[in-house]
């Protein structure tokens, strides 16, 4: 498994939780029926979601509204709860949720039913009593009830110690398997969670999800107009690859779960996005190799800057690096020849050029960008990509300054203003630049660029940026060597920092006066990362606690 972008990582996620859901709720009709009934346990559930437990809400509720100091509200739910006896006879320690079940027959067709941890039968019937809700047993049906509401009736089965529901009773002519073998690994790590379990989906509707997304993409990939013949190519490749992957999760994936954390320890919320891989299969191999790999730029801390982004790009060779090749040879049609010199003595252009080259033909990319404060709510940028014949592009890049330095009109440029671990930094004031530009970077951004051995560093922003610059360059060489395994890619964002940004474009006043006030002491934070184990690739969004104040507060003004 290739490392992917965030965006081909969106599109994959995207058509596989699509395509499954299809595979789950399609009429399908296999070609033969009784190796399917022989195979298939009916009474597996092949989804299930739950709630960690009731109290377990009731605390997350506290701790969102003591976040802005708003007790009244948790004591407003606790009072609604006390007029039904708070729930007097069901076990609120315990998960509760639903099954996703099929329904045996030529044509599988999905039923939910839902399921409650039950302490005291007797003290439930007394609490649905005082609402004018009665239950009662169902005449020579052991541990079958009925519940008598205003417009229908709900039928109830009881088995360890929960009870299954649903407003058909033949929904619950089954031998149920207990919840908690499903909940208590989500409810360990989720206050909410829903999971696809793939490995009892049948394989015929699990093909048949294949065979779907399969004619879909052959009615799509069509060139268009508009495209030029790279375009297409890149496109259809694009779209395979995402296929093929969709295609591996669907026969080898053991499960899909999505999850939902509110945490009073930690300070934040997480929501998390999971696909868990059968032992032994190609996909656990793919997901092993993956797991040892990162970007050379996982040691930066995303807290360290307002905005961070570092990423594997990979390139393949009849697409990516065809058309980065193409953009480079055009490029070169822009420089004098006299930069190029000859193929004897090549000049700083060759030489840059040839580093570019060897990067594209590598197969990957591989950089960050990050902005951080530089006074007075203004950001400077700061970036690096490793290079492939580092030494080629640095000592082009050095030979291009001297010569430019040289001329009678320099137009901003200078050489050598600064040298950071044997990095030899040169600088540039562009003339031109734009407003939205100067509102984010300052009145007058100048861009910074230096090269090591290994890869090519830029800053823009005010002059003090370079100081920055030599931070980030310097702390490279004492954590580079650090990195995560695993972190094929991040991207995070203090949200405070791009509010005043909203205030001057005048974004919706109200929603930005919430978030000052949310975000006044911190929590800002916002991180999307993946995290890869031998058996698990999974997506996660983690919100600071300035999140759940900002939350808080638009339940509270209402």
């Amino acid at each position: 498994m290739q490392t992917l972008s965030r965006t081909s990582l969106f599109q994959r996620v995207t058509l596989t939780l699509s395509f499954l859901a299809i595979s789950t709720l399609a009429l399908a009709q296999p070609k033969s029926d009784e190796p399917r009934k022989d195979k298939i346990d009916w009474n597996q559930p092949i989804a299930v979601a739950s709630i960690a437990s009731i109290d377990r809400v009731l605390d997350d509720v506290d701790y969102m509204f003591s976040t802005i100091d708003k007790p009244e509200y948790p004591a407003m739910i606790k009072g609604f709860l006390a007029q039904y006896r708070n729930l007097d006879g069901i076990d609120k320690t315990r998960p509760l949720g639903a099954f996703v079940f099929l329904k045996e027959g030529i044509s599988p067709q999905p039923e939910v039913v839902g399921f409650i941890p039950i302490k005291d039968l007797d003290a439930l019937k007394t609490t649905l009593e005082e609402v004018g809700i009665l239950l009662n047993p169902v005449p020579d049906q052991e541990n079958r009830y009925t519940v008598a509401l205003p417009q229908f009736s709900l039928h109830l089965k009881m088995a360890h110690d929960y009870a299954f529901v649903q407003i058909k009773s033949e929904a619950l002519d089954r031998d149920f398997y207990n919840p908690d073998e499903f909940t208590k690994p989500l409810a360990e790590k989720y206050d909410i969670a829903a999971s696809l379990l793939l490995k009892n989906v049948p394989e015929p509707m699990r093909m048949m999800a294949v065979d779907l997304a399969s004619a879909r993409i052959d009615d799509q990939l069509q060139k268009k107009e508009s495209e030029t013949d790279l375009q297409f190519e890149s496109r259809k490749a694009t779209t395979m690859m995402i296929f093929k992957q969709f295609q591996t999760i669907a026969k080898e994936g053991a499960a899909l779960t999505f999850g939902y954390e509110l945490s009073r320890e930690k300070k934040q919320i997480l929501l998390h996005f999971g696909i868990d891989a059968k032992p032994g299969t190609d996909l656990t191999k793919q997901l092993e190799a993956l797991s040892q790999k990162a970007s050379q730029y996982s040691y930066l801390n995303a807290a360290d800057s307002d905005v961070l982004g570092y990423t594997i790009v990979p390139l393949h060779k009849d697409i990516e690096q065809k058309m980065l090749l193409d953009v480079i040879e055009q490029s070169k049609s822009n420089v004098p020849p006299v930069f190029f010199g000859s193929e004897a003595n090549p000049g700083p252009a060759a030489k840059i050029f040839k580093s570019a080259e060897s990067t594209v033909k590598s197969g990957k990319l591989d950089a960050h960008i990050k902005l951080v404060q530089n006074g007075d709510e203004k950001l400077a940028l700061i970036g690096a990509l490793k290079l492939q014949e580092a030494a080629s592009f640095r000592e082009g890049l050095q030979e291009f300054f001297d010569l430019i330095s040289q001329a009678e009109d320099t137009k901003g440029i200078k050489a050598n203003v600064a040298e950071v671990e044997g990095v030899v930094i040169h600088q540039i004031s562009p003339d031109d630049v734009k407003n939205n530009a100067r509102d984010i970077f300052g009145e007058n951004p100048v861009i910074f660029l230096g090269c090591s051995d290994t890869e090519c560093w830029v800053a823009m922003g005010e002059p003090s940026s370079l100081e920055l610059l030599s931070a980030s360059i310097s702390a490279a060489a004492k954590q580079g060597k650090q990195t995560k395994p695993g972190s094929p890619f991040l991207f995070s964002l203090k949200f405070a920092s791009i509010l005043p940004l909203a205030s001057q474009k005048n974004k919706d006043p109200e929603f930005v006066e919430s978030a000052k006030v949310a975000f006044a002491t911190g929590g800002d934070l916002v991180t999307f990362s993946p995290k890869i184990t031998a058996s698990q690739f999974s997506l996660n969004l983690e919100l600071g606690e300035g999140f759940i104040r900002l939350f808080s507060l638009a339940i509270a003004n209402r």
